[in-house]
């Protein structure tokens, strides 16, 4: 079963990326199925270590809905990042937003600097138009989702 869930969890956060990346939208389903594949993936974790895990994801959503309240993130930023911090752990949680607000600056940059540089994309009609857009913002579910799949390695640890 914990291999069953850390597919899921290779399989949302894929998806996650890609229909922000394209969409700007990161579905609610995708944020449920990392909080249900969790529950088999927890069950192979000591019931302490699975509770600090359960309050970091608590501590997130607190603060990310508070952040969106202030329309400082997306709904499904906030959601993403709660359930990405119930993989994570308070102990993978510092590594993991560091290296989210790396891949989401570097994104941002990119952004501006394709933005600037090609300027008549963003009227194509192409899936990637949007993303070119002057105004737009940053699909940092892809930031997100680059972040949790590079510290894969470090999740599993805690099975050990």
């Amino acid at each position: 079963m914990v291999t069953f869930a850390l597919a899921v969890y290779v399989l949302v956060f894929a998806a996650a990326a890609a229909s922000d990346l394209v969409r700007y939208e990161i579905p609610n389903a995708l944020s449920v199925a990392l909080v249900a594949a969790f529950l088999p993936f927890a069950s192979a974790l000591a019931l302490p270590v699975a509770a600090e895990h359960l309050l970091a994801a608590l501590s997130v959503l607190v603060l990310t809905a508070l952040c969106f309240a202030f329309g400082l993130m997306g709904g499904g930023d906030a959601k993403l990042l709660a359930a990405a911090a119930l993989w994570m752990g308070w102990h993978n949680l510092l590594p993991f937003i560091l290296l989210t607000t790396l891949a989401g600056a570097c994104l941002g940059m990119a952004l501006l600097a394709l933005r600037r540089v090609l300027p008549s994309a963003s009227e194509s009609g192409r899936w990637y138009s949007r993303l070119l857009r002057p105004r737009e913002g940053v699909p940092y579910g892809v930031a997100i989702s680059g972040a949790a799949l590079a510290l894969l390695p470090r999740v599993t640890a805690a099975l050990h």
